[in-house]
């Protein structure tokens, strides 16, 4: 990000917008119903991050805020606000009685399950373990989170997934289009990636995928130089 500000291009950032209390209220419910219920999406990464040995992602773009200050145009909070989330979950309902019935449940109470339960008492165990435990742990979490990162083939559309990525790739798309900078750097997840491509050949078809580079996932917390004792030759 910062070699791209240094280049010229605008950041594009993720995150629904909750400007006001009915905005936050309805995505902390939507937040909900995507986690099973119960969980704080920000508390929930950020106990996973300090198991894992990760740095939150949010708190990694707070090094960014100086430039923020200094060129707020370069900076773009490029997401939908959870208002309008709300509005094209209710035009769902209203015109797709398939997908009204799919959600008749939506946002009522949700009986933990065991997995839930399994889950904390993983991470509660890990936090409270040894410093040999917890660097163990690590290791394997973050191995583990590779392995679901690495690509893949695509998955069955989820539930919420028409409101929670395809309307969000259409807006992104439209703000795009309409953005006269040429160089956008754009922060969002890699699941928004195809669904946001072909919204932007929806509008205009000359629009391709130029080049790929897969980067490592995620890095040992910490860089170790040495060499094995006691290897001959």
């Amino acid at each position: 990000m910062e070699k791209a500000l240094s280049e010229g291009y605008v950041i594009y950032y993720e995150g629904v917008q909750t400007g006001s209390p009915e905005s936050k209220a309805f995505f902390g419910q939507f937040a909900d119903e995507l986690t099973g219920g119960g969980k704080d999406l920000e508390a929930t990464y950020k106990s996973i991050g300090e198991v894992c040995g990760m740095a939150f992602q949010l708190d990694y773009f707070g090094l960014l805020e100086a430039d923020k200050a200094a060129h707020p145009e370069r900076h773009v909070m490029a997401d939908v606000d959870a208002l309008e989330m709300k509005a094209e979950y209710e035009r769902l309902l209203r015109e797709y009685p398939a997908f009204a019935k799919a959600h008749a449940n939506d946002f009522k109470p949700k009986p933990a399950t065991d997995d839930d339960a399994l889950a904390l008492r993983v991470l509660q165990w890990l936090k409270d373990g040894s410093a040999s435990q917890r660097a163990l742990g690590g290791i394997a979490c973050r191995g583990l989170w590779t392995l679901l990162l690495a690509p893949s083939a695509p998955k069955a559309p989820g539930p919420m997934d028409a409101v929670a990525l395809d309307f969000r790739n259409r807006a992104l798309a439209q703000r795009i289009m309409e953005d006269p900078r040429e160089r956008i750097f754009i922060t969002y997840g890699a699941n928004h990636l195809p669904g946001l491509l072909a919204e932007l050949r929806k509008r205009d078809p000359r629009w391709a995928v130029g080049s790929v580079k897969w980067l490592r996932t995620i890095e040992a917390p910490q860089h170790l130089e040495g060499r094995l004792q006691g290897v001959d030759g």
